[in-house]
């Protein structure tokens, strides 16, 4: 019996770490077949441990272009950062005394956690904002966040001690989606969320974040440079691995801003700048 419980245990680690590791989706198919091989298990004893993780909201099945994927589950609260915890709606969570919780609607925006450039804009935010020092600044901060999807990049900057924040996305649903996240995590009075172009904004922001692509990153350098309060810190994901050093050198030679964080996870990366002078 206790080498039945051991097999079990490890199978599910197992499982979620070969998951949570991939670099591309996996099917259920592949999932045992990996797994099969590496343990020499039987199909029914991964598909119960499979079943068991299921059911536990661990993992879950996906449907891709008539494709089955089993992936890690969001549907429960996921630390996302030394921190940042992020929960769906209703979903309950024993926090430790330094966490920040951030509740989740279910919809459509991209930014709920289920992507690794989520994930690592948040660390990211986290990150820079220990380098920035709010506590020092004597007055109110404001972060700024380009194409803000469901919003939670900009309200974690502000649950994680920025003052206010500015959300700007062409998409209406996307700000609608945002607006229900500022309500649920009680910022609606601190969240502006809009579609203006940023160039119409009149301020300067300590934060700037975007978890855009490539080559809009390396677009809006100009707009950023331009937005960015002297000493603070820009945080840019959704860059692929063979991206990072275009970005870099982007940031880096043209406007005066220095590198001073970078994250991978699978194929994606994010990185963080201090704004250290003009150029």
């Amino acid at each position: 019996m206790g080498k039945e419980i051991l097999m079990t245990v490890n199978l599910k680690k197992e499982l979620l770490h070969v998951i949570e590791n991939g670099w591309e989706k996996i099917t259920p198919w592949e999932l045992r077949k990996q797994i099969s091989q590496k343990y020499g298990a039987k199909r029914k004893e991964i598909e119960t441990a499979i079943k068991d993780l299921v059911s536990k909201r661990r993992l879950t099945y996906t449907y891709h272009f008539g494709r089955t994927f089993i992936e890690k589950s969001f549907d429960r609260a996921v630390r996302i950062s030394r921190r940042v915890v992020l929960k769906p709606q209703g979903r309950s969570f024993a926090p430790d005394p330094d966490d920040v919780i951030i509740e989740i609607a279910h919809g459509a925006s991209f930014g709920t956690g289920e992507h690794p450039t989520t994930r690592l804009a948040i660390r990211g935010i986290e990150h820079a904002l220990g380098e920035i020092c709010l506590s020092g600044r004597g007055k109110e901060t404001c972060v700024l966040d380009i194409g803000t999807g469901s919003g939670v990049l900009a309200i974690a900057a502000v649950r994680l001690g920025i003052s206010s924040a500015v959300g700007l996305d062409t998409d209406p649903c996307a700000r609608y989606e945002a607006g229900e996240n500022a309500r649920l995590n009680g910022l609606e009075d601190r969240f502006n969320i809009c579609e203006v172009p940023v160039e119409d904004l009149d301020r300067k922001f300590i934060l700037i974040t975007a978890n855009l692509r490539y080559p809009t990153l390396k677009r809006i350098l100009f707009t950023v440079a331009g937005s960015i309060e002297q000493g603070g810190a820009v945080v840019l994901s959704g860059i692929k691995r063979d991206e990072i050093s275009g970005i870099i050198d982007t940031y880096n030679k043209e406007k005066g801003f220095r590198c001073t964080w970078k994250e991978c996870e699978k194929d994606w990366a994010c990185l963080g700048f201090l704004r250290t002078g003009i150029r």
